[in-house]
C-alpha cells in the first residue's frame, strides 16, 4: 500500500479542525446533503446519553470545496460536530480497492488529529445512526479495545461467501473467532490508527484485501485487544454487474494473497480465541428466504464432469475421490462434510500460491466446489432454528481449526505431503 497523500485543501481542513475526539468516516463517495442530513440526526439521537466528543464525519469528495464545513453550518455555532470531506487517494478499479483506499484514508486522518478513536463505515450509510457510533466509541474509549469488528443480524442463508470462507479461514488463520472479518464497518483505537496508518505491508495489491484491518492488527500489533460489536446494519454489496465467479475469484484471490504474505506469522498460531462482545443480539435472528439449491447442486456436478482434470491438478488424491464419492450420492443425500471443505479451501490457497495453473483458470474452477458447498448447507441449516444454526456454524468453524495442521504440512512441504 502507498502512503496516503491529501490534498492541499484537505490539509488546510485537517489543520484549522485541530483535534476531535471521534473520527466518524465513510469509506466512500456519498452525497454532502445526505450525510449532513444523517450526521445531524445521528448527533441528535445520541442527545445525553453519551458524554460530549468532538465529533468529525468524513467522507471521499472530489468535488470538496475549501469553504468551512464546520459545526455551524449544521447545528449552531457550538455544535460539537464538524464535516471533513477529503480528497479520495486513486484506486485500481478492482472490487474491493476503492474501499480500501478510503478506509486507510480515514484512519490517516483521524490519526492527523489526534483522534481517541476512530469509525470506518461502509459507504452506503447503513450504519451511519448513534447506536452504533455509541456502541464502537464505548468498545474503543471505555473498554480500551484496539479493533473493533461488527456482529450483523442476518438470514441462515445470507452472506454465504462469508459464512463458507471468510470467517471460517480467517478465524484458523489468525486465531480469532470473529464472525464477520470482512471489513464494511469496524473502529480503531487511537493508539492503534496512528499505527495502522501508518503501516505499510509492502506487497502488491495489499490495498485490494477485504481482511486488512483484522490481519494487520493481529499479525503486526499482537497486544491490541479485538472485540465486536452487535450492529444493526444490512449492507449490499455492488459488484458492478459482476457474476458470482468472478466475485468469488476477486474475493478468494484477494484472501489467498495475503494468506501467502503472512504465512509466517498465522502458522505459528495454534487455535483461536474468544472475543470479548458489546450490545445486545436481537431476540430473533431474520430466517431470510430459503434459496433453491438444485441450481447450485447442478453447477457442482457439471464442474465435476468439466474440470475433473483441472481439479486433479489441485486437489490430492484422497480429497479428489471424496469430490467424486458425492457427484454419485442421490440427491436427497447430497452432504459435503465441513473437513471436506475445508480442505478444498486449503488445497486451493497452496495451488494459488505455487501457481500450480493460471490463477484465473484455478479461482474460476473454485465456484462449482463452493456452489456444491452452499446447496449442502442450506439443505444442513433449513431445518434449523436461528439459534441451532449458528451452533452448526461454530461445529464448522472448529473443523476448519482441526484442519490446520494439514494446512501447514501440505504449507511446508507441497512435494512430501501429498495424501
Amino acid at each position: 500500500m502507498a502512503a496516503i497523500e491529501f490534498t492541499d485543501d484537505t490539509r488546510q481542513r485537517i489543520e484549522r479542525i485541530g483535534s476531535a475526539d471521534l473520527v466518524v468516516g465513510v469509506a466512500g463517495t456519498v452525497a454532502r446533503d445526505d450525510i449532513r442530513a444523517r450526521a445531524q440526526q445521528a448527533v441528535r439521537d445520541l442527545g445525553s446519553a453519551a458524554p460530549p466528543l468532538r465529533l468529525v464525519f468524513a467522507w471521499p469528495d472530489s468535488a470538496a470545496q475549501p469553504a468551512a464545513l464546520n459545526g455551524s453550518d449544521l447545528n449552531g455555532s457550538d455544535s460539537p460536530l464538524t464535516l471533513l470531506p477529503f480528497s479520495a487517494p486513486l484506486a485500481t478499479g478492482e472490487l474491493w480497492s476503492g474501499v480500501s483506499a478510503n478506509q486507510r484514508a480515514v484512519l490517516s486522518l483521524a490519526a492527523s488529529l489526534n483522534a481517541k478513536a476512530c469509525i470506518v463505515l461502509g459507504p452506503d450509510l447503513a450504519a451511519l445512526n448513534a447506536h452504533a457510533i455509541q456502541l464502537f466509541a464505548y468498545a474503543a474509549l471505555d473498554r480500551q479495545c484496539g479493533l473493533i469488528m461488527p456482529l450483523y443480524s442476518m438470514g441462515k442463508y445470507d452472506g454465504l461467501i462469508n459464512t463458507g470462507i471468510l470467517s471460517p479461514l480467517s478465524r484458523a488463520l489468525y486465531g480469532k473467532r470473529l464472525r464477520y472479518p470482512i471489513a464494511f464497518d469496524f473502529a480503531v483505537s487511537g493508539n492503534l490508527c496512528a499505527r495502522m496508518a501508518q503501516h505499510q505491508p509492502g506487497y502488491h495489491g495489499a490495498g485490494d484485501s477485504l481482511l486488512w484491518p483484522v490481519t494487520t492488527t493481529v499479525t503486526q500489533y499482537p497486544q491490541a485487544a479485538v472485540g465486536q460489536v452487535h450492529l444493526d446494519a444490512r449492507h449490499q454489496v455492488a459488484a458492478g454487474g459482476l457474476d458470482l465467479s468472478a466475485v468469488l475469484a476477486q474475493i478468494v484471490g484477494s484472501l489467498f494473497h495475503e494468506m501467502d504474505f503472512y504465512a509466517p506469522q498465522w502458522q505459528r498460531i495454534r487455535g483461536s480465541q474468544g472475543v470479548p462482545v458489546w450490545g445486545n443480539a436481537p431476540a430473533e435472528q431474520p430466517e431470510g428466504t430459503l434459496p433453491d439449491a438444485q441450481p447450485m447442486l447442478d453447477s457442482f456436478l457439471l464442474g465435476s464432469r468439466n474440470l475433473g482434470e483441472l481439479w486433479q491438478l489441485v486437489l490430492p488424491p484422497n480429497t479428489l475421490l471424496e469430490v467424486r464419492r458425492l457427484t454419485r450420492l442421490p440427491v436427497d443425500q447430497f452432504q459435503m462434510p465441513d473437513e471436506l471443505w475445508a480442505s478444498i479451501v486449503y488445497d486451493f490457497a497452496l495451488a494459488y500460491r505455487l501457481r500450480t495453473i493460471s490463477r484465473a483458470h484455478l479461482l474460476g474452477a473454485l465456484t462449482p466446489l463452493y456452489l456444491g458447498w452452499v446447496a449442502s448447507w442450506v439443505r444442513a441449516v433449513a431445518p434449523l432454528t436461528g439459534a441451532a444454526a449458528e451452533q452448526r456454524l461454530e461445529q464448522m468453524a472448529r473443523a476448519w481449526e482441526e484442519k490446520k495442521p494439514y494446512l501447514l504440512s501440505r504449507w511446508r512441504w507441497p512435494d512430501r505431503f501429498n495424501p
